[in-house]
C-alpha cells in the first residue's frame, strides 16, 4: 500500500473509556524504577468510519522493599476517521489492511493521552509525579506486527 498523507483535521477522537484502573501503591514516596509494558489492540467499523485503539499499560516494580507496587490500566480510544477508505486496502481474504502510518498516528495520539490520564490517576498516590516515557508509535506497531507473525 502506498502511504498517503495523514490529515489531522480528519481524525476525531470522540470518546475515551477507562475500562480498568488498578493501583497497588508504594509504601512510601520516592523515586523507584518501574518497568513499563504496553500492548494494543485495534478494532474497526468500516461502515461508520471508526477505529478503536485499546491500550493495556502495566507499570511494575519487582523489589520487596516496594511491596511489589504496580499499576494497571486498560483504556479504549474511539476515533472517527473521515474518508477512512483512503487508509486501507482489502487483502486476498477481503479483510482491510490499514496504512501503517494511520495506525501509528492513532497509537501516538492514544498513548500521549493515556500518559496524561495515568499521570492524573497517580497524583494522589505515593507514585505521584511518575511520568511515562515517550515511546515511538512506529516501534509499538512493529513490535505488535512481529508478535503476530510469531503466533502464526
Amino acid at each position: 500500500m502506498s502511504e498517503i498523507k495523514i490529515n489531522p483535521e480528519k481524525l476525531h477522537l470522540f470518546h475515551i473509556n477507562v475500562i480498568e484502573s488498578s493501583i497497588k501503591d508504594l509504601p512510601n514516596k520516592g523515586k523507584i524504577p518501574f518497568s513499563i509494558n504496553v500492548a494494543h489492540k485495534t478494532m474497526h467499523n468500516l461502515k461508520d468510519e471508526r477505529i478503536k485503539i485499546g491500550l493495556l499499560i502495566d507499570l511494575q516494580t519487582n523489589s520487596s522493599e516496594t511491596n511489589n507496587a504496580n499499576a494497571h490500566f486498560s483504556i479504549d480510544f474511539h476515533f472517527q476517521i473521515e474518508e477512512l477508505k483512503k487508509y486501507f486496502e482489502l487483502s486476498e481474504k477481503n479483510e482491510p489492511v490499514f496504512s501503517g502510518l494511520l495506525i501509528a498516528t492513532l497509537l501516538g495520539v492514544s498513548f500521549s493521552t493515556a500518559r496524561g490520564i495515568i499521570y492524573e490517576r497517580l497524583s494522589n498516590t505515593n507514585m505521584q509525579g511518575m511520568i511515562l516515557p515517550v515511546v515511538s508509535p512506529q516501534k509499538m506497531l512493529l513490535q505488535q506486527t512481529e508478535e503476530d507473525k510469531n503466533r502464526k
